[in-house]
């Protein structure tokens, strides 16, 4: 009898067991049937090896989610300052702190061929009281847009390229000038080429933007009608973690509505040095801090720091 019972119980054991591994194997397909629904053929990876490239490209599923974050504050002296000096436009006239980034979804067609649609948020002077400056920390979900990209190689370069259109509904593109005008729409044109020299670590390459607002109305003005620039770059990946980055906005031009179509406005030029910060594939971090190379003056200087996040 002792051994019918043993014979019983070990029957069950290894039945229960199998059942087990069977449930476990079961599920472990319904995943994997999840994840390779929501992937696309082939690997961008194999192509890109910029880790900032990568991670700007965002994920690679099918179907993906990204935010990206930005910090722009005062000079290395007070790098929370609730003012900065505008780098990029005019040293002399301070604009203020401001935090902010965007949420987009993604649906990547094919390993290059990517549409965005999402959202932009910001919040002015962070770090500051509200009752000192009037608009210190308020946040704001704003300006819907879509987009569509295309990364991948061309010749032997790495490539990177984007259109976006973004539709204004923020209150900082509201009434901007005197007579009330408002920036409806911007369209945003991007290319980023680079170029890895060997297995050095070292890239090099350039970013060319392009922004076309449109306003509420067609004065002469001192708004620019488009935006044009040429940004050199230069990168090594000092390890696996971290990269030095070098960015110089020595090529910056504005067109204002008051002026001929093809006259442009040299910006001021500045340059940013800083440390990438590859979390991850999907995570990169960038602080860095902007100067003038002819006036090193340290009340000249930005602190900013950017991060690209990607989900799924």
């Amino acid at each position: 009898m002792m051994i019918r019972t043993q014979i019983l119980f070990l029957f069950l054991f290894f039945s229960l067991g199998t059942t087990a591994q069977e449930d476990t194997a079961s599920t472990s397909k319904v995943e994997t049937n999840k994840t390779q629904k929501n992937k696309v053929k082939g690997d961008i990876d194999e192509e890109i090896t910029n880790a900032k490239m990568r991670a700007d490209s965002g994920s690679k599923s099918k179907f993906s989610g990204s935010v990206s974050v930005f910090y722009d504050g005062g000079s290395i002296e007070n790098p929370l300052s609730a003012i900065r000096p505008n780098l990029s436009g005019d040293p002399e006239v301070p604009t203020l702190s401001e935090g902010g980034g965007s949420m987009s979804f993604r649906y990547r067609a094919t390993k290059n061929h990517s549409f965005t649609a999402g959202a932009g948020f910001s919040f002015f002077q962070p770090f500051q009281s509200s009752d000192k400056y009037e608009l210190a920390n308020e946040f704001q979900i704003t300006n819907p847009g879509v987009g569509y990209s295309y990364i991948g190689k061309v010749l032997d370069l790495q490539s990177s390229s984007a259109i976006s259109l973004t539709y204004g509904t923020w209150d900082g593109w509201e009434n901007i000038t005197a007579n009330g005008t408002d920036i409806n729409y911007v369209i945003s044109l991007s290319q980023t080429f680079n170029k890895a020299l060997g297995n050095s670590g070292a890239y090099v390459g350039f970013a060319v933007s392009l922004g076309l607002p449109q306003y509420s109305d067609n004065f002469e003005d001192n708004l620019n009608r488009y935006s044009f620039g040429v940004f050199p770059f230069a990168e090594y990946q000092i390890s696996d973690t971290f990269v030095a980055r070098t960015v110089f906005g020595y090529f910056n031009f504005r067109n204002k509505r008051r002026m001929d179509t093809f006259k442009m406005n040299r910006a001021y030029e500045y340059q940013s040095v800083g440390i990438g910060i590859v979390a991850s594939r999907d995570i990169w971090i960038y602080p860095n801090i902007q100067f003038i190379p002819d006036n090193l003056d340290i009340d000249n200087t930005n602190v900013s720091v950017s991060a690209s996040i990607n989900l799924f």
